[in-house]
């Protein structure tokens, strides 16, 4: 329809608005049932700021390089809207910056919109066509306000190669003017026959010429038809996201197609690293397809009703899509360096380092193991050993594949070194031990190798009151820790080995005694005794010792520095027969005849304790005690006895023994 103004044709200056289209998708032609593949035919009429003419053949309507009335068309990027008839409306296609539509002013005598042959096509396949209409009348406008309008109304028509035989038909019925400019899609399904590659479209006009029946046409569309195929694993899913630690992940893959339009299916997998460009996968033509994936990947399948067609991309259809997500798992968390364990709080603070978006999980182990502690940096440890963080990725939950060993260092001192073994001291009753331990810790001294009793802390010596092995166990002073072992000191008894007898001993009686001796090593002395065990000590520190009685004694060995004795004590006699009542007693004087020999009465062997003397007759003419050898043949009051035999009695050894005999004075 053309609108004339004072007998002028309209001039239109043509002013874009940004206009709200909203869509409207008609069905009552008929869409594809099932899926529609991509597009291989399309027709947008191309785009630019200068009207365009469609090549000859293609309508029945004239050209003209503007506004188009009755009975003309242009190809024009803009709709020529004006205040009273036609909505101002831009091109169909998205995102078509100049985009042209075609626009036909329709005219009284029915004719072709559009005509155009589309070749390449498949044998015995459903194909979809589909176009975008829009009526340029606008509500409210002159047309719809008189009451007059006319609605666009076009039929589809598909023909064979020759024109001569219609393949499928369809009409849109009537299309009224909208308030708001409304593009609405038409579509017809159709199927080759056997041997056809090429069909004629025709789209005419079914409407009058009048007051509207004015059509803009864009995005004519052909689309191969099939079932809409699925594609799922073993449980059903379409999409699965799994965690690189979880990879190679195998499943099973199934096509499902919905028999919305093919009767039988035709296979090929494909795979895809990105979802955009596909590789057929050799030898999988089934309609399951088994798959191991590392990394994320896409899955589907071609899909032909008959087998020729999958070797064509225009003859086929695509499954939906099954895809992979592979989540890189995080690295493991980054040690903040191990930690000494402090005994005193009997704990070690462990901490690691992990990127934002990441969280930590402790273990007792380097793999499997108990969780001790989720989501923290740090973990306190209540004993020493190793522990193992995990990366979690907050997001995706994926795991690092590996764990972080953490150490709460059992940092436990070296145990004490002995100064050594120490002699145990009789005389002062004890023996010190000492040892030597590292700068920062001390000693504690205990009675047994493990457990026992303390027997004193804090102290790198231990003076000992008996005999015996005693331990050392070094302490840190900062942290509290113990060495795992303590070391062994002993305090011994030294005891000397018993003296050596030089042997047993006579009586010597110019000595009046018997000497006893016994021999030792250096650094030892003798103590001497009057009985095997106990007793009496007789002399102390001397390897020799003076017996006065015929009996046996006994020598015990003691260290010069310990004082400690021999564990025995050595038996030296005097010898039978050789005590003092052996030695000689005089039995003869003679004063005054040779001065200086034999002048006295000689005991002084014999510890005389007193002496009596007495003459034939039984007198006592003489008596002295603690005698030596005083009597020289006088009496007790001075005077000189004659010569003659005299009788004499004496009590010696401290009185212990007693003996007569007789004794001559010669002058």
């Amino acid at each position: 329809m053309c609108l004339q103004d004072n007998g002028l044709s309209f001039k239109i200056i043509i002013i874009f608005c940004i206009s709200t289209l909203s869509t409207a998708v008609h069905a009552q032609l008929g869409f594809c049932s099932g899926n529609s593949g991509d597009a291989i035919f399309s027709e947008d009429f191309g785009a630019g700021t200068e009207n365009s003419m469609l090549p000859d053949g293609t309508t029945t309507y004239s050209y003209v390089n503007g506004f188009p009335d009755d009975g003309f068309y242009t190809v024009s990027s803009g709709s020529f809207g004006n205040p009273f008839d036609w909505h101002a409306v831009e091109d169909h296609t998205p995102n078509d910056t100049d985009g042209k539509f075609l626009i036909v002013n329709a005219g009284f005598t029915a004719g072709e919109f559009y005509r155009t042959t589309v070749s390449g096509l498949c044998e015995t396949t459903t194909y979809e066509f589909s176009a975008w209409l829009f009526n340029l009348i606008k509500i409210p406008g002159f047309c719809s306000n008189q009451g007059i309008e006319i609605p666009l109304n076009v039929r589809f028509q598909i023909w064979d190669s020759t024109d001569t035989n219609l393949l499928a038909s369809g009409n849109t019925g009537d299309v009224f003017g909208t308030v708001e400019p409304t593009w609405g899609e038409y579509g017809l399904v159709f199927q080759t026959l056997a041997n056809q590659d090429t069909v004629i479209l025709k789209m005419i006009n079914n409407g009058q010429g009048g007051c509207g029946n004015d059509i803009a046409i864009d995005d004519i569309e052909f689309k191969t038809c099939g079932d809409t195929v699925i594609v799922t694993d073993d449980i059903d899913n379409t999409v699965v996201t799994i965690c690189e630690s979880d990879t190679p992940y195998s499943t099973t893959l199934t096509a499902t197609p919905d028999f919305a339009v093919f009767s039988s299916h035709f296979y090929q997998w494909q795979e895809s690293i990105d979802g955009n460009s596909w590789t057929d996968i050799a030898g999988e033509t089934n309609q399951i397809l088994n798959i191991s994936a590392s990394t994320s990947k896409f899955y589907r399948t071609k899909v032909a009703e008959v087998a020729v067609n999958l070797t064509n991309d225009q003859c086929l259809l695509l499954s939906d899509e099954f895809q992979i997500n592979v989540d890189a798992d995080p690295n493991a968390p980054v040690n903040n360096g191990d930690v000494p364990f402090n005994c005193n709080s009997n704990e070690a603070v462990l901490s690691v380092t992990v990127p934002t978006g990441v969280t930590v999980n402790w273990y007792d182990s380097l793999t499997g193991g108990i969780l001790l502690q989720a989501s923290a940096l740090t973990y306190t440890a209540t004993t020493a050993g190793i522990y193992y963080a995990e990366a979690i990725n907050n997001t995706t939950g994926c795991v690092s594949s590996t764990r972080t060993a953490v150490t709460a260092i059992p940092l436990f001192p070296f145990a004490p070194v002995s100064d050594g073994d120490v002699d145990y001291n009789c005389t002062l009753n004890q023996a010190i031990l000492t040892v030597t331990s590292a700068s920062g810790t001390t000693v504690n001294w205990y009675d047994a190798a493990s457990g026992g009793n303390l027997l004193l802390a804090n102290n790198l010596s231990y003076t000992a009151i008996e005999e015996g092995t005693f331990y050392a166990e070094t302490v840190d002073t900062s942290t509290g820790c113990i060495s795992n072992s303590r070391t062994a000191v002993s305090a011994s008894i030294f005891a000397p080995d018993a003296p050596v007898s030089d042997g047993d001993v006579s009586f010597d009686c110019t000595l009046n005694a018997a000497v006893l001796s016994v021999s030792v090593s250096t650094g030892i002395t003798v103590n001497w005794y009057d009985s095997q065990t106990d007793g009496i000590l007789l002399l102390a520190d001397s390897t020799s010792y003076s017996a006065n009685n015929q009996t046996t004694y006994y020598a015990e060995a003691v260290d010069d520095i310990t004082r400690c004795a021999s564990l025995s004590r050595t038996a030296v006699s005097v010898s039978g027969n050789s005590g003092l009542e052996n030695c000689f007693i005089p039995q003869g004087i003679s004063p005054g005849v040779s001065p200086g020999q034999n002048d006295n009465f000689d005991l002084s062997n014999f510890a005389v304790t007193q002496l009596q003397i007495y003459n034939r007759y039984g007198t006592l003419i003489y008596s002295k005690n603690d005698y030596s050898n005083e009597w020289e043949g006088q009496t007790n009051d001075g005077g000189e006895v004659p010569v003659g035999t005299y009788f004499y009695t004496m009590i010696y050894e401290g009185g212990s023994k007693n003996r007569s005999g007789w004794v001559y004075v010669n002058k």
